[in-house]
C-alpha cells in the first residue's frame, strides 16, 4: 500500500469518526408526558430506535478508532484469517475491515475456509 493510500484512508476514517461523533453528540431523545398510549408506546418504540442506533455509533467509532491504530503497523491490510492482503479498494470503502472478502464472506456463512 502506498503512502497516499494509507492516507486516503486516514483521512476517510477521521471524516467517518467526526461524523459519527456529531450524531452522538445530539443526545437520545427523552419520553415525555403522554396523552395516551398509542403516543407512549410511538415514543418508546423511537427511543428504544435512538438507543439501538447510538449503540451502533459508538461501536462503529471503536471500530475506527481501532483502524487508526492499526494503520501505523506493517499488518494493516493483511487478512487476520488468512495473511492475504486486504484489497486497496476495500480498504478505502471500510477502512477498519479485518478480513479479506474471502474470509468475511466465509464467516458470514459461518464457515471456516481460507482463501487461495
Amino acid at each position: 500500500m502506498t503512502e497516499n493510500q494509507i492516507r486516503e484512508i486516514r483521512s476517510h476514517l477521521m471524516q467517518g469518526l467526526h461524523a459519527i461523533n456529531g450524531q452522538l453528540n445530539t443526545g437520545i431523545s427523552i419520553l415525555e408526558n403522554c396523552p395516551d398510549d398509542t403516543d407512549f408506546a410511538s415514543q418508546l418504540a423511537q427511543h428504544g430506535l435512538s438507543v439501538a442506533m447510538r449503540r451502533r455509533s459508538v461501536a462503529r467509532v471503536r471500530e475506527m478508532e481501532e483502524a487508526l491504530k492499526r494503520l501505523s503497523c506493517a499488518d494493516y491490510g493483511i487478512c487476520e484469517e488468512c495473511g492475504c492482503d486486504i484489497g486497496v479498494a476495500r480498504l478505502k470503502a471500510n477502512p477498519s475491515a479485518r478480513l479479506c472478502v474471502s474470509c468475511q464472506a466465509a464467516e458470514e456463512e459461518g464457515l471456516n475456509r481460507r482463501c487461495a
